[in-house]
């Protein structure tokens, strides 16, 4: 066992899924896109000014610190409040990214180099105009390993920052890295005011971005108001938004349907009946989602040896489960961690579902009468995780494989359990850049390589992914990466979640995903 899996946080642990990369785009700073291109003739592209968008989060702030923002709460809010240097928009086609603080940038030859140019007219609430001070400030505290953030992590790349003027700043890294601009564009990394101690801003919050607090009551929902000295004078659009905190489904469903409130952030698959024939609601669905993992340790047995694998990810019946799961929406996961819908998906041939072969291989790894197998389960642990613990369950009976689960509580679990026991589940969110996962859970040196597995060859092809510019070249590269993976991997990875949302038909500018782009939103009449 090694000896750090014990240190594992999971708080730690969903920053920083939450804080890794999107997708690449190599344009020259002046081709960089500015907004998502809409239709001139179509009314959804003349937004109207003024309103109250009332939006419907699960959960509650746990911090005013963007930097250590874990929930859903916490991270709409940092993004509402304050900017990063740069926009992702992993629900877009393409994933695209747009200026936001750095109205352009420029990448040396070999990718170890970055030099950012920060908007002039960028002003923090409290009145101090933005500069490289700010920039240098918030990305030197995120590098501090005392303050143990996932964004930190992932930005610990960066060797040096210098600041060549007021607005002008450089980013030099230790290695190749092509990925960078899309990981300051992440949760955790929205630029801070270097003249305002962070006890002042968990107190009064001063960002440069589109909303300021205006009232908060714990529990029940926060107020932001339009920001006046916005930098950018044509939005946000809204006049307030109200991040209203309901927990309970039903009563979401209720406040929407009623016309009391106008977006539920999330919802379930559960409640699609209840919403997909209503009058005045749209439910969005975006493949910029979540996948469950059945983890199998590939340094303990029976996982050690790769026949086994192949055994276990013969027997299983993705389209049955995606049928069942899912509902028929999302995806196939075919062992990939890198999603369907995601610019560096690869489309190989799908595992075949055959119990014969699965036999066979456990024959030959020399469990002719099969074997028996404990699966640790827990909440939390996945989009209906328990629910396909018991489909496949049945699966691998059919292949001679008996399967007690073992249902533990989320604490215990994520403690003792996670990454210790042969198999296990897990769940990560989807990435538009492999960055995002494969650095982290598939090389060998990967902090959360859950299944423990190694593959040289693998390790050598992240490193050199990550230094490749040409987004083609980078494109095959992930193909061969994936191939592997779902052959030999210690994962199986069924099916892929969608993320599903509700909106009220009056709520424009909202595109499918992860983030509230709260700017880009309006309301018609």
């Amino acid at each position: 066992m090694n000896p750090s899996y014990s240190s594992l946080n999971r708080r730690t642990f969903l920053q920083l899924l939450g804080s890794s990369a999107a997708v690449l785009s190599l344009n020259a700073c002046t081709s960089l896109p500015t907004q998502p291109p809409t239709d001139p003739a179509s009314p959804a592209s003349l937004p109207q000014k003024g309103g109250t968008l009332r939006i419907v989060l699960p959960d509650d702030l746990t911090s005013l610190d963007p930097a250590v923002s874990i929930g859903i709460a916490d991270v709409q809010f940092a993004f509402l409040l304050y900017n990063t240097l740069t926009r992702r928009s992993e629900g877009e086609a393409g994933a695209p990214i747009y200026p936001e603080l750095a109205e352009s940038w420029e990448i040396n030859e070999d990718a170890t180099a970055y030099t950012f140019h920060l908007r002039q007219n960028a002003v923090f609430q409290h009145g101090t105009p933005l500069t490289a001070k700010d920039v240098e400030y918030t990305i030197n505290r995120l590098l501090d390993p005392t303050l143990g953030t996932g964004i930190g992590n992932s930005l610990n790349m960066i060797e040096k920052i210098e600041s060549i003027d007021d607005f002008t700043i450089s980013f030099h890294l230790k290695e190749p890295n092509v990925s960078l601009p899309f990981t300051l564009g992440g949760p955790g990394a929205q630029i801070l005011p270097h003249d305002r101690s962070i006890d002042e801003l968990l107190q009064q919050p001063s960002g440069t971005g589109p909303f300021v607090l205006a009232e908060r009551t714990p529990g029940e929902r926060i107020v932001l108001q339009r920001n006046p000295t916005y930098w950018d004078p044509e939005r946000p659009y809204l006049d307030e938004i109200h991040l209203v905190v309901i927990p309970e489904t039903a009563t979401q469903i209720a406040v929407l349907t009623s016309g009391a409130a106008d977006f539920l952030y999330t919802i379930s698959l559960e409640s699609l009946p209840l919403l997909e024939n209503a009058p005045e609601i749209t439910v969005l669905e975006s493949l910029q989602g979540t996948y469950p993992i059945f983890v199998m340790r590939t340094d303990q047995k029976p996982f050690d040896n790769p026949q086994v694998r192949q055994a276990f990810k013969h027997a299983i019946d993705r389209n049955g489960l995606r049928a069942a799961m899912m509902q028929g929406r999302g995806a196939i996961g075919n062992d990939q961690p890198i999603a369907p819908g995601t610019p560096f998906w690869a489309d190989i041939p799908p595992l075949s579902y055959d119990i014969q072969q699965a036999k066979s291989l456990l024959a030959e790894a020399g469990y002719p009468d099969g074997l028996e197998v404990v699966l640790f389960t827990t909440d939390m642990g996945g989009p209906r995780v328990n629910d396909a613990a018991v489909s496949i369950q049945e699966m691998l009976k059919a292949a001679g494989v008996t399967v007690t689960i073992e249902k533990i509580p989320a604490g215990t679990f994520w403690s003792e359990t996670y990454m210790q026991a042969p198999f296990f589940i897990s769940w990560w969110p989807v990435f538009s850049d492999p960055e995002g996962v494969l650095p982290l859970a598939y090389s060998s040196s990967g902090f959360y390589n859950e299944s423990g597995w190694s593959d040289p060859k693998v390790d050598e092809l992240i490193v050199a992914a990550r230094g490749t510019q040409d987004v083609n070249q980078r494109k095959a590269i992930y193909a061969e990466i994936q191939q592997v993976i779902s052959e030999q991997g210690g994962v199986i990875i069924p099916y892929v979640a969608p993320t599903l949302q509700a909106i009220r038909n009056s709520v424009q500018g909202h595109i499918p995903g992860a983030r509230i782009v709260g700017q880009n939103l309006w309301l018609s009449a």
